[in-house]
């Protein structure tokens, strides 16, 4: 019987690859720098948070959407960074609609506040 263990490293990279439409296979190189933030005292809710956040920012932003990988949002100097921006969402998710709109210069489902709210409450 062949089953995978699905870690909480490999939980957050699927989470990745269904967000960003991407294929990262669950390598050392792709799990190493979860599993750090994870031992750092990162929990798996906030890793989550970043990985959709930075989807929604990134994802149809033909400049940024490169930076999807687990190397950049979980590297160290940028974790805190995000959570931070996660924060400042949760605390007025209609501006960060408008941020995103912006910076993606498209209309998608981060435009509607509902949305956001749900995700991150009022």
């Amino acid at each position: 019987m062949n089953t995978e263990t699905i870690t909480p490293e490999i939980e957050i990279l699927n989470l990745l690859n269904e967000l960003a439409g991407k294929r990262f296979k669950p390598i050392k190189s792709n799990i190493t720098p979860i599993s750090a933030r994870l031992k750092d005292g990162y929990t798996i809710q906030e890793l989550k948070e970043i990985v959709q956040v930075k989807t929604l920012d990134w994802k149809n932003n033909e400049v940024m959407n490169q930076h999807l990988c687990p190397t950049t949002l979980f590297r160290p100097s940028n974790t805190e960074k995000y959570l931070n921006f996660i924060l400042a969402i949760k605390e007025n998710p209609k501006q960060y609609a408008k941020y995103f709109a912006k910076l993606n210069k498209t209309r998608t489902s981060a435009n509607n506040t509902d949305d956001l709210t749900a995700m991150y409450g009022d």
